[in-house]
C-alpha cells in the first residue's frame, strides 16, 4: 500500500501510509488505542475506502474494490471482537468462513489444520458459538479465518480482553500459522506478545508509522522499551 490516507468527516485516521509485506512473512503493528490500527486493516479488506493512495495485491489494485470480492482474491479479515454468528455452532461458523471455497477435499484439509491448531473447538463443534468462552471465541474467530484458505491473513487484536494463559495458547497457534507459510499482517496492542512472533514491526501512533523494524532493532529503541515494553 502506497500514501493511503483516511478520514472520518475531518478527523484523520490513516496518513501517508506505505506498507510492503512480504509473501510468508508475519508483520506486526503496534500502538496505542485509537492508533488507526483497525482502521487500516479494514481499509486493506475493503470494509473502508481510502480517500487517497493505492493497494495492490499480488499485483493487482484492490482499493477500489468491494470486500466480498477482495475476500474472493484471498484476504481473510478476523475482526476486533470476534464478531462470531453467536446463534450458530462452531461447525456452522467454520463453515461460514469457507463459503467461497469449492473444493471439498481442500476444505477437509484446512478443518484438520484447525482442529489441530486448536483441540478444543473440535470438542466443541456442536455447540453454539455464544456459549464458548472469550478464549474459546478468539481460537473460532482465527479457524473461521484460516479456513477460507487466505493468501493474507488479517488479524485484529487476537488478544484483546484474554487472560494470559490464553494470550500464550493463541499466540502459539499464530506462530504455528506462520510457520505455515501463511502470510499474516497483525495488529496488535499487547507489543511483547506482537514483538515475539513478528518479523517487521511497524509503530502506529495518530494515524501515522513512526517507526519500523526488525524486532531486534525496536526493542533497542528507548521509547518502545519505556512505553511498549514496560523497560
Amino acid at each position: 500500500m502506497r500514501k493511503i490516507y483516511h478520514y472520518y468527516g475531518k478527523a484523520r485516521a490513516l496518513e501517508e501510509i506505505n506498507l510492503t509485506i512480504e509473501e510468508g512473512a508475519l508483520d506486526a503493528v503496534i500502538g496505542p488505542n485509537g492508533a488507526g490500527k483497525s482502521t487500516l486493516l479494514r481499509v486493506i479488506s475493503g470494509l473502508e475506502e481510502p480517500d487517497r493512495g493505492k493497494i495492490e495485491f499480488l499485483g493487482e489494485r484492490i482499493d477500489e474494490m468491494k470486500a466480498h470480492k477482495i475476500a474472493k482474491r484471498g484476504i481473510a479479515h478476523c475482526p476486533e471482537r470476534r464478531r462470531l454468528f453467536y446463534d450458530m455452532t462452531v461447525m456452522e461458523n467454520i463453515q461460514m468462513g469457507a463459503y467461497a471455497l469449492k473444493d471439498k477435499k481442500k476444505f477437509n484439509e484446512l478443518l484438520e489444520v484447525v482442529f489441530t491448531l486448536f483441540p478444543r473447538l473440535k470438542e466443541r463443534k456442536k455447540q453454539r458459538a455464544g456459549t464458548l468462552s472469550g478464549g474459546e471465541q478468539q481460537m473460532l474467530a482465527i479457524a473461521r479465518a484460516i479456513i477460507a484458505n487466505p493468501k493474507l491473513l488479517l488479524l485484529d487484536e487476537p488478544s484483546l480482553g484474554l487472560a494470559p494463559k490464553i494470550k500464550d495458547k493463541i499466540f502459539v497457534a499464530i506462530d504455528k500459522i506462520k510457520r505455515e507459510g501463511t502470510t499474516t499482517l497483525l495488529v496488535e496492542q499487547d507489543a511483547v506478545l506482537a514483538l515475539d512472533v513478528g518479523e517487521n514491526i511497524y509503530l502506529l501512533e495518530e494515524g501515522k508509522i513512526e517507526m519500523r523494524g526488525t524486532k531486534e532493532e525496536l526493542e533497542k529503541e528507548p521509547r518502545i522499551k519505556k512505553v511498549y515494553l514496560g523497560i
